[in-house]
């Protein structure tokens, strides 16, 4: 005897119910894995675009915060630098994603910096040379006594680096036939061996200032900071300085001030011109996710 038609149709209702069940299981499950695949690619992202910015600011020559995207505009980063204790800083770094229904995931990083070391008082004259130092005419150094002659400089000790890792960082790198402005921050300048750059016109600067070569000062000068000379210096004209000059020579050539020459130490300016080489070195010492 065949099986109830009435029958059948329970079970066969009872089966597609199951089926759909499943379906809908299977369904709900992917949907489910599939957004929190998103919601840790865009969490990780966040993360990526808040190590961005810190290592924005770390890679930049001074020490300031940054903002900024990375691939798109729905992708970004806002590092805010604080001073902490000198040398010691932090960067507040938030790395944003912003989906395509408009909805933001942010995740916020918090690292310690120190930076270099500097000491300003390693520059205790308005002048000071390896070889001996002439003055002429109406050329003046301020306070009067503030000079030395034969003089041991050693570049490491005084500015905390190297001078190949100064020329590497420099802001500026000119050679003597391309030398100009701007004089700022760390300027480089190469002279050809054997020849001497002559600095005529007007030139007005800051910061440090590194000639690796002879030079003589002839124009119209006015600096604000650190002039250190790798080879011999003639300052004539109506040269302004306000800071420190350094002159390393090797040679036996004098050190020479004449014309309207004046140099006037300046503790502030010096300090100033550092700071271009303080932030040169800067190292993580903590990390944290807040």
């Amino acid at each position: 005897m065949g099986r109830p038609k009435g029958q059948v149709l329970v079970f066969s209702l009872i089966f597609t119910l199951v089926i759909a069940s499943l379906v809908a299981a299977f369904y709900f499950k992917a949907t489910s894995e599939n957004q929190m695949a998103r919601r840790f690619l865009n969490s990780t992202k966040a993360l990526w675009l808040a190590e961005a910015g810190i290592s924005q600011v770390k890679g930049s020559p001074g020490l300031s915060s940054k903002n900024g995207n990375l691939g798109n505009a729905n992708e970004s980063y806002n590092a805010v630098v604080a001073l902490i204790v000198d040398p010691y800083y932090s960067i507040t770094s938030t790395g944003t994603v912003v989906t395509a229904n408009g909805k933001s995931v942010s995740r916020t990083v918090k690292a310690t910096v120190q930076t270099g070391s500097v000491d300003s008082t390693k520059f205790p004259y308005a002048i000071q040379t390896t070889t001996d130092l002439e003055i002429k005419g109406s050329a003046s150094i301020t306070p009067s006594n503030s000079w030395q002659e034969y003089a041991t400089l050693n570049f490491n000790d005084l500015f905390g680096i190297s001078k190949d890792t100064m020329k590497a960082n420099a802001t500026h790198y000119y050679t003597d036939s391309t030398f100009g402005i701007p004089v700022d921050g760390i300027t480089w300048v190469d002279v050809a061996s054997g020849t001497t750059m002559n600095v005529t016109g007007n030139l007005t600067g800051s910061g440090i200032l590194i000639i690796n070569g002879n030079v003589k000062f002839a124009g119209t000068i006015t600096f604000d900071g650190i002039i250190y000379v790798i080879g011999t210096l003639t300052m004539t004209g109506n040269s302004t300085i306000n800071g420190a000059v350094l002159a390393e020579s090797s040679t036996t050539v004098d050190t020479t001030l004449s014309g309207n020459a004046d140099i006037n130490y300046n503790t502030t300016d010096i300090s100033n011109a550092l700071t271009n080489v303080q932030f040169l070195t800067k190292n993580i010492v903590a990390w944290q996710e807040i």
